[in-house]
C-alpha cells in the first residue's frame, strides 16, 4: 500500500471517531445479540438524522424468526454510509455475504450465492439455525488489506413441528417523523428519508409472515417485506398509517399499525389574536444543533427577515395582532459532525391569527347628585329633589383593535322635567339634537313619549378607542318618580356616514325623584255592630278595607327638629241627622299606653326626632283606636265622629 492510501484511510478513521462522538446518545439502543458467538463480532447499530449517518454499518438488523418446517422465511438487513465513506470512495459499492451455523455458533460456513441484503431460507426439519451477514463497502471484487467489514447481529430461524397462529400484532417505528423537503441534498447522500417499522406478534413464536402496507404511498411508501418506510421528496406533508398484517397458516390474519408524520419540519400554527404562537422544528436530533436561525416573511411579502438565532429548535412570537395573519416562518438548522456541517432548511410554515372585526364596546357609568349625594351609590340616586344638579360620568371603550366601528353617537334617556343640560366628551362640550337645549322627544313602543339627550356629532373611534363623557342636568321634578336610564352608543362603520352596527349601553342607572314632602292619609275606622253585650268593654276598631290607621309617606330629604303627630276627636258620636248621640269614650293606644281622646284637646301620640323618618300607624305595630260604652239607654242607629290628625315639626 502506498503512503498516500494509508494517509487517506487514517483520515477517514479519525473523522469517523469524531463523528461517533457527535451522535453519542442516539435514540436507537443496540439490538440485543443472540446468545451464540457469531462469525464476526456484531457491529453496533448506526443512527442517522436527515440522511446523515453516524458511521458506516447496519441501520436495519435481521430479526429472529419462527416458521414451520418446509416453510420459507426471509431475513432482511439495511445499511448506511458515513459522510467520509461516500466522499472518499464515491465509486465503491456494497459487498454482502451471509453465514450460517447449525451448531449454536460453534462452526460457521458461508452460504453460496447469498450475496444480497436479504436471505430466504427454508428449513427442512424442526430446529434452530443461526445466520449472520457480513457487509463491506469497497471498489472491485477483492478488498484491500485495510478493508473494514461490518457484521450484523446473529439472527435465529427456528423451525417448529407445527405452525403457531398469532393472536395479535403490535407495531412500532424507529422514527415518528420523516422529512420530505430535503430533495436538494448533496449527491453523495440519499434524498429520501427512511425509517423502519417492526412487528411483534403474540405469541412471540407465531410462524406467519408479516407484510406491510401504507395508507398513503404518495406520502410515504413501505416495503411490503422489510418494513422500510420511505418518505416522499416532493415536500408533501401529512400523517401516514403503516399497517403490518401477519397471516396465519389457517388463513386468518391479525394486524397492527403505527402513525408516522411526514413534513418539512414545521407545522402551521393558529392562535387567537393577542396570543403568542410557537413553532417547533420536528424530528429527532441526537444533540443540540450547532446553530438555528429563524426567519419571518411578512404577509404578502417574499422577503425574509431574521428574527432569532441561537440553538433553540423552538421559536415563540410576541403577542400577535391581526397584522400577523398569514405571516410565514422557517428555520435554518446547522448540524455538525466533527469538522463537517450541514444546513437543513425547514419548510415555510404559516401563522394564522384568528380575530374578529366585531366591536367590543364597554360603557362604564356613574351617577352623582351634586347637590346632596348622601345615601347614594354609583348606580342609584335615592332622593333627587327639585333644584338638584345631577351628573352622569363614565368611559366608552371599544377594546377590539380590529373593530369595524369607526364612529358612534352618544345618547341618554332623561326625565322630561329637567333643565341646564350639558354634555361633554373628552372634556369638550358638545351640542345635541335639540338646539333649544331641551331633550329630544321620541315616541316609544307604548305610544308614550321618551326624552333623550343626543349628541349631534359623531365621536371618532378610529384615532382613539376610549373616550370619557359627562352629562349634567338640573331636576325640575316635584313629584315622586322612579326612573331608569342607561348611557347608550350607536356604533357606525363609517366616520360620518355608513351603516349602524349596533347599539351598546351601560348598566342601568336608577334615579329616584322625590317631592321632598311628608304626606299623610287617614283610614276610616269601624267598630262593627255593637249591642248591650258590649257595654263596659274596650272594643278595637278596624280600618275599613284594611291598611293603615294613618298612611304616611315621608320623602323629606332633610329631617331636622322633632316631628309630632297629634290626634283629637272632633265632637261626640252621633247619628247622621244629629238627632241622637252616643255616650262613648274613644281612645288611642300604641300598644304600651292608652291615650283618651273624647273630651280632650289634641293629644300627641307620636314623636320622631331629628333625622328620623315618620312611619305609618297600623295595628301590626299595636297602633289602633279603642271604644268603650258605659251602660245607658241606646237608640239603635249608626253613629260616627270625626278625627282631626295634626302633623307638626319643631325645628332643632
Amino acid at each position: 500500500m502506498t503512503k498516500k492510501k494509508l494517509g487517506r484511510v487514517l483520515l477517514m478513521l479519525a473523522a469517523l471517531f469524531v463523528a461517533g462522538g457527535f451522535f453519542n446518545g442516539t435514540k436507537r439502543a443496540p439490538v440485543a445479540e443472540a446468545a451464540v458467538t457469531g462469525y464476526g463480532t456484531p457491529t453496533p447499530d448506526i443512527s442517522s438524522f436527515l440522511f446523515w449517518y453516524t458511521g458506516t454499518g447496519f441501520r436495519l438488523q435481521p430479526q429472529d424468526e419462527y416458521t414451520a418446517a418446509g416453510t420459507s422465511k426471509t431475513l432482511t438487513t439495511g445499511v448506511g454510509y458515513s459522510f467520509l465513506d461516500t466522499f472518499f470512495n464515491p465509486l465503491s459499492y456494497n459487498h454482502y455475504q451471509w453465514y450460517q451455523s447449525t451448531d449454536s455458533g460453534a462452526n460457521w460456513k458461508s452460504i453460496s450465492g447469498a450475496t444480497n441484503s436479504s436471505l430466504t431460507v427454508t428449513p427442512t426439519k424442526p430446529g434452530t439455525t443461526y445466520y449472520q451477514e457480513r457487509f463491506g463497502y469497497y471498489l472491485g471484487i477483492f478488498p484491500s488489506i485495510f478493508q473494514t467489514y461490518y457484521y450484523s447481529r446473529v439472527a435465529s430461524v427456528t423451525a417448529l413441528g407445527d405452525p403457531v397462529s398469532a393472536t395479535g400484532l403490535s407495531v412500532t417505528a424507529d422514527d415518528s417523523y420523516l422529512y420530505s423537503n430535503q430533495g436538494d441534498m448533496d449527491s453523495y447522500q440519499s434524498t429520501a428519508a427512511t425509517t423502519s417499522v417492526h412487528g411483534k406478534p403474540t405469541p412471540s413464536n407465531a410462524t406467519g409472515d408479516i407484510t406491510w402496507t401504507s395508507s398513503n404511498p404518495s406520502l410515504a411508501a413501505v416495503d411490503k417485506d422489510s418494513g422500510t418506510v420511505t418518505a416522499n421528496t416532493d415536500s408533501k406533508s401529512g400523517t401516514v398509517t403503516i399497517t403490518g398484517t401477519i397471516k396465519n397458516d389457517d388463513g386468518t390474519t391479525k394486524s397492527g399499525s403505527v402513525d408516522i408524520k411526514v413534513g418539512g419540519g414545521l407545522d402551521d400554527q393558529t392562535v387567537d389574536v393577542g396570543k403568542a404562537a410557537t413553532f417547533k422544528v420536528q424530528g429527532s436530533f441526537p444533540t443540540a444543533p450547532k446553530s438555528v436561525v429563524w426567519y419571518r416573511e411578512n404577509p404578502g411579502s417574499s422577503t425574509a427577515t431574521k428574527v432569532a438565532s441561537g440553538t433553540s429548535l423552538t421559536y415563540t412570537t410576541s403577542a400577535t395582532t391581526s397584522a400577523d395573519d398569514n405571516a410565514k416562518y422557517y428555520a435554518e438548522v446547522t448540524v455538525a459532525s466533527g469538522s463537517q456541517s450541514k444546513v437543513i432548511t425547514t419548510n415555510t410554515a404559516n401563522l394564522n391569527v384568528t380575530y374578529t372585526t366585531s366591536p367590543k364596546v364597554s360603557i362604564t357609568s356613574k351617577a352623582t347628585d351634586l347637590t346632596d349625594n348622601t345615601g347614594n351609590s354609583d348606580s342609584y340616586l335615592s332622593n333627587i329633589v327639585a333644584g338638584d344638579s345631577v351628573e352622569i360620568t363614565g368611559t366608552i371603550t371599544d377594546s377590539n383593535a380590529d373593530s369595524t366601528m369607526k364612529s358612534g353617537v352618544l345618547k341618554i334617556k332623561v326625565p322630561a322635567n329637567i333643565s341646564n343640560t350639558a354634555i361633554y366628551i373628552d372634556g369638550d362640550r358638545k351640542f345635541y339634537g335639540n338646539p333649544a337645549g331641551f331633550p329630544t322627544e321620541v315616541t316609544n313602543s307604548s305610544g308614550g313619549t321618551d326624552y333623550y339627550l343626543v349628541v349631534n356629532t359623531r365621536t371618532n373611534f378610529t384615532t382613539s378607542k376610549t373616550h370619557t363623557y359627562k352629562i349634567d342636568f338640573q331636576s325640575l321634578e316635584t313629584t315622586n318618580m322612579d326612573f331608569t336610564t342607561s348611557v347608550q352608543l350607536e356604533g357606525y362603520d363609517g366616520a360620518t356616514a355608513g351603516t349602524m352596527l349596533d347599539t351598546y349601553q351601560s348598566q342601568n342607572l336608577s334615579l329616584n325623584f322625590s317631592a321632598n314632602t311628608l304626606t299623610a292619609k287617614a283610614g276610616d275606622v269601624t267598630f262593627g255592630s255593637l249591642s248591650y253585650a258590649n257595654v263596659n268593654q274596650d272594643i278595637e276598631g278596624h280600618v275599613e278595607g284594611g291598611g293603615n290607621l294613618l298612611t304616611i309617606s315621608d320623602d323629606r330629604r332633610v329631617k331636622s327638629g322633632t316631628t309630632t303627630i297629634s290626634l283629637k276627636q272632633e265632637g261626640a258620636f252621633e247619628t247622621a241627622d244629629g238627632s241622637h248621640t252616643l255616650d262613648a269614650t274613644l281612645s288611642y293606644t300604641n300598644g304600651n299606653r292608652v291615650i283618651p281622646l273624647t273630651g280632650q284637646d289634641s293629644q300627641p301620640i307620636l314623636n320622631a326626632g331629628p333625622g328620623i323618618a315618620v312611619g305609618s300607624l297600623n295595628a301590626d305595630h299595636g297602633q289602633k283606636l279603642l271604644l268603650n260604652m258605659p251602660s245607658q239607654a241606646i237608640y239603635t242607629g249608626s253613629y260616627s265622629t270625626t278625627l282631626d290628625w295634626t302633623i307638626s315639626n319643631v325645628p332643632s
